[in-house]
């Protein structure tokens, strides 16, 4: 809430008005194609229509944007969030800092439109994939201008090692992977003495579009066991409804070493179901089995 001091020949002395401004909420797509969309390998278009693209066999979008903003935990936002688009042209044109930079110019470029009815409240940011560097650059213009950013969420952060955030605003940072079961060759000398039994084993694997790439300024960086998903569908796996009491666990949890048979091992206290990656910590889980 800003309070304006305006005066005039007819005014005695002087009159206040309040202007009440009201949160927003920014989505930022990554990479979109036309043509791979055609095979229902990508979105096909930017803005709600990518967000669309993920959500339609999870859960609608404005349900992901309903649960977004109970997760922000702010009151009276804005109903429609801003949507932009962070996407490369070719998906490989651009470096992280590059779309970075391209972020921060859109915003100081669209700084009314952004803007418009926020008044001296705050900006909540969701982005996925090559979205992130591009959020990551229009948090800084708004920051420059005076404006306060509440969080921002970078899912499937693509390229997370070719940029930063300042640090100036809370920052998380959640990347998917899947289990999938392996034959594992048990190790022998000669042909005289052959192996045992082939043994079966549970390996994680992490997003082959992203990578394990922690982004330099976040608070935290989480890399979680994405059930159900594999190598086609983890990337777009963290846009989903669920994602946001995925985070809520990320920013509680606590990392804790033990001592178990002689080896020192890293382990979320209490019950971890799906966590393989804290911040730069492995930490064991019972679903892995080859780390």
């Amino acid at each position: 809430m800003a309070i304006i001091k305006v005066t005039s020949p007819q005014a005695v002395g002087s009159v206040k008005l309040k202007v009440t401004g009201r949160p927003k909420l920014i989505l930022v797509n990554g990479h979109w194609n036309r043509l791979l969309n055609i095979v229902n390998m990508s979105p096909g278009k930017a803005k709600s229509e990518y967000w669309d693209f993920f959500l339609e066999e999870q859960g609608s979008l404005k349900e992901f944007i309903k649960t977004a903003k109970e997760y922000f935990n702010n009151q009276n936002y804005q109903e429609e969030p801003f949507y932009a688009d962070g996407s490369s042209l070719f998906g490989g044109d651009q470096s992280g800092n590059d779309r970075k930079m391209k972020g921060y110019k859109f915003a100081m470029q669209h700084i009314a439109e952004i803007t418009k009815g926020v008044g001296n409240e705050k900006f909540y940011f969701i982005s996925h994939s090559e979205g992130a560097a591009y959020a990551a650059g229009m948090a800084k213009a708004l920051i420059e201008k005076g404006y306060k950013v509440g969080e921002s969420v970078m899912l499937s952060a693509d390229e997370g090692d070719e940029f930063s955030v300042e640090g100036n605003y809370p920052c998380y940072q959640i990347t998917a992977g899947y289990v999938k079961e392996e034959d594992v060759q048990p190790f022998y000398v000669t042909p005289a003495f052959p192996p045992s039994i082939m043994k079966i084993k549970r390996k994680f694997h992490i997003d082959p579009v992203v990578g394990d790439h922690r982004i330099h300024g976040v608070n935290r960086y989480g890399v979680y066991i994405s059930f159900g998903t594999g190598f086609d569908s983890v990337h777009g796996s963290t846009v989903d409804t669920g994602i946001f009491e995925v985070l809520k666990n990320l920013k509680q949890l606590k990392v804790v070493s033990r001592r178990i048979q002689g080896k020192t091992v890293n382990m979320i206290a209490g019950k971890n179901v799906i966590w393989h990656k804290i911040d730069n910590t492995f930490v064991v889980n019972k679903n892995i089995d080859i780390y």
